[in-house]
């Protein structure tokens, strides 16, 4: 089925919406704890709350629950003692969160380039367009894999010499003012490099992006012959 066919569902927008205000205002909250005096206590939860939460979404679907959430519970407990201590250093929770989650995307990406495998982009024309790529959507879909993958690691080179050499202030302001509209900019960049480079191929809308990444990471990848 055609991605495009289906539209974009209320729904999914709604979904999408608040995704995306829901990160704003982390980044919103972030910035204000890296910029304001006494507000490390915010920037160290803002730090840890991401990581507890997906470390308790496992625990919880996890064989090992009866074990893993007493344990998550115990770490919690420490965390909070701890919690004056680490207040200090809640730079670093935000900065290796920020880098973790770049350095995710791009081996999202990256990884898809090897041998044998079909690229990300490639997979998602695939869905987009409903059947086998034809070898032009091929190459193009695998150059723009490899641009997205370099894309992020570039985000967390800067982010990490900013980290380094800046003040936090200034890490702050890259990583959660100018990080999101730059995934923005870049994907507006590719769209209009589709149009250009494949005018008879459906564009992809934001929605059709988020539904077809949906879709391929909740898949197994398909192995095909890529020029």
């Amino acid at each position: 089925m055609r991605l495009g066919a289906r539209g974009s569902s209320p729904h999914m927008i709604t979904q999408s919406i608040a995704a995306i205000a829901a990160v704003v205002a982390y980044q919103a909250g972030a910035h204000y704890a890296a910029a304001t005096p006494g507000a490390h206590g915010l920037g160290l939860a803002l730090a840890l709350a991401p990581p507890l939460a997906m470390a308790l979404a496992a625990a919880a679907r996890s064989r090992l629950r009866a074990w893993l959430v007493p344990l998550w519970i115990v770490a919690c407990a420490a965390l909070w003692f701890a919690r004056v201590s680490l207040a200090m250093h809640f730079g670093w929770g935000l900065y290796l969160e920020h880098l973790s989650f770049n350095l995710m995307m791009a081996l999202l990406f990256g990884r898809t380039l090897a041998p044998g495998g079909t690229p990300l982009c490639t997979r998602f024309a695939i869905l987009m367009g409903g059947g086998a790529p034809t070898p032009t959507v091929a190459r193009y879909t695998r150059r723009v894999t490899l641009a997205w993958t370099l894309f992020f690691v570039a985000t967390a080179a800067v982010s990490t010499l900013l980290f380094a050499t800046a003040s936090i202030v200034t890490w702050s302001t890259f990583a959660n003012y100018l990080s999101l509209p730059l995934v923005g900019i870049m994907f507006a960049a590719e769209h209009a490099c589709r149009r250009l480079a494949l005018p008879g191929e459906p564009s992809p809308s934001v929605v059709d992006a988020i539904r077809a990444y949906r879709q391929t990471t909740q898949r197994p990848e398909p192995r095909t012959q890529t020029p």
